[in-house]
């Protein structure tokens, strides 16, 4: 998974939440991410222009906090 953009917190904590989800955090997009967590979901910046190409999900940082909470 990546993550891009402001997302009020660091993004060091957003990576360590996801880390101890069992989740590991890649720098950039490639055709082996499964997830982009986007601080604007919508923005067509590079990361959410390659995810859209290999058809990864892009979620809302708020969305994410959600899925790791269930």
């Amino acid at each position: 998974m990546v993550f891009t953009g402001d997302m009020g917190e660091p993004r060091e904590v957003w990576e360590a939440r996801a880390a101890a989800a069992g989740l590991a955090v890649g720098a950039g997009v490639t055709r082996r991410t499964r997830l982009l967590v986007a601080a604007d979901p919508d923005s067509m910046s590079g990361k959410a222009r390659k995810a859209a190409d290999y058809g990864i999900p892009v979620v809302h940082p708020a969305a994410f906090a959600q899925m790791l909470a269930d």
